[in-house]
């Protein structure tokens, strides 16, 4: 009996303490809560689509951020895009690539709207899915 008290004592124990973080939950990437290139491309329209720069920024590998740096633009000048369909054509262990079609609304900032874009990602072991490259297929 006293070394099925001491068992459960350690689960509950185990249970509470994997509630707790060590890390500030406004540091994490919340690209890691995606499980998929997929929902992290989607995630990545909806961010432009709300003007959400810094969430923007998190999808991205750190180094290619600077592919985005049109989103610093004022939010009247963004396109918008709706219509969105995107699926995996290629994914491996640490790499997957993704292929979206939308619509993409006019703006001072864009001369010729888009239909589609190529998404490649790499994946993270402590961020997950991140954007390494978009452009046309």
């Amino acid at each position: 009996m006293t070394s099925r008290r001491s068992t459960l004592a350690i689960l509950a124990a185990g249970l509470l303490l994997s509630g707790c973080g060590f890390g500030d939950a406004s540091t994490a990437r919340p690209s890691t809560k995606y499980e998929t290139p997929t929902q992290v491309a989607m995630a990545w329209f909806n961010a432009i689509n709300s003007n959400d720069v810094r969430a923007a920024h998190r999808l991205f590998e750190p180094s290619q951020v600077e592919q985005i740096a049109w989103m610093n633009e004022p939010a009247a000048d963004q396109s918008k895009f709706t219509n969105i369909h995107c699926r995996r054509t290629s994914l491996t262990v640490d790499s997957a690539t993704v292929l979206c079609t939308f619509a993409e609304s006019a703006s001072p900032t864009e001369g010729n709207p888009d239909t589609l874009w190529s998404i490649s990602f790499h994946r993270s072991l402590s961020n997950g899915w991140l954007i390494d490259n978009y452009g046309q297929a």
